[in-house]
């Protein structure tokens, strides 16, 4: 006999459903994947070890950071010590810190003349010239060769004001032609509970996607391998697509027809974002998720939406 499908429900009831998808997409987020983007790289060591410039700024360790890298350590410190606007840029994806106003260079070769350092200067971010000359961050602390320091601070800081957490890179030898790169971030979320949301849910994975980049373009650059500004393009294509994929599949379950069939794509866009940015797999590996959310989210070649479905069952 012919049995009706799930009845569709009202769009009061299809908003719930899309906030529960929702919320369950924020709970991986922070339960299963802040844990290990937190801790990237390192081990146990590294992780609840000391760190030159631990306590210097108040506020908890929150990030731990660490790469592997086939170059000796003195050459790893060279390329770390050229980050900055004024410098050669954070070897990270260019594009997308161009479209957020940093006009970022991009120099992809050793320079002494941008690796000096003394504590209070300045590490810009935004091009001096922009959010008010605001842009930057203070170095605190320098060891040649082996560690930067440098002392941030919140939006809600008020302008002046003494650095309320630390962002450190430390480069460690781990023989002749080997080293490792770790960074660490310690400080506060910003006091309000929209900006403790926007730290955990926007702001951390955003530093992580770029941070993680950057450290891997530190890696490909002192182990004698050119950065791919195409590559770079192409993963943040996927960024842009599943995203796009994860508002159309949500407005159209919200408004439109096969509500569960787009309430599915919408559970799946958002995780397949979280993995695109976070995970970063390679581009074709992207290109195919978003292929699947496509497909999935089309409504059931019957040409009837999926609110419509029945299922063939025998007559007892």
């Amino acid at each position: 006999m012919l049995l009706p499908a799930p009845r569709v429900p009202a769009i009061t009831g299809r908003a719930a459903a899309l906030a529960v998808v929702f919320a369950v997409l924020m709970g991986l987020l922070l339960v299963c994947a802040r844990p290990w983007y937190a801790s990237w790289g390192t081990t146990l060591e590294e992780r609840s070890g000391p760190l030159p410039g631990d306590g210097l700024a108040p506020g908890p360790v929150h990030e731990t950071r660490a790469i592997a890298i086939a170059a000796p350590a003195a050459q790893v410190f060279a390329w770390v010590a050229q980050i900055g606007q004024d410098r050669a840029g954070f070897y990270s994806y260019e594009l997308l810190e161009d479209l957020a106003g940093c006009e970022m260079p991009n120099v992809q070769q050793l320079d002494p003349a941008l690796q000096r350092w003394s504590v209070g200067s300045k590490l810009w971010m935004y091009p001096p010239d922009e959010l008010d000359g605001l842009g930057h961050a203070t170095l605190i602390h320098h060891e040649p060769g082996r560690a930067l320091v440098f002392g941030t601070n919140t939006p809600s800081d008020p302008p002046g004001s003494p650095p309320t957490g630390s962002w450190s890179f430390v480069v460690e030898p781990t023989g002749p032609s080997s080293s490792r790169l770790l960074t660490r971030a310690s400080g506060g979320a910003i006091p309000t509970l929209l900006g403790a949301a926007y730290t955990l849910a926007v702001f951390e994975p955003l530093h992580f996607a770029m941070e993680r980049r950057m450290l891997e373009g530190i890696r490909a650059l002192a182990e004698g391998r050119p950065m791919s500004s195409t590559r770079d393009a192409l993963q943040l294509l996927t960024w842009l697509s599943t995203f796009a994929l994860f508002i159309a599949t949500g407005a159209s379950a919200l408004l439109g027809r096969a509500f569960w069939r787009r309430l599915l794509a919408f559970g799946a866009a958002g995780g397949a974002f979280q993995v695109v940015t976070l995970a970063q797999p390679s581009p074709l590996l992207g290109f195919g998720l978003v292929i699947a959310i496509v497909l999935l989210s089309r409504p059931s070649a019957s040409g009837t939406s999926g609110d419509a479905a029945r299922v063939l069952e025998p007559a007892s």
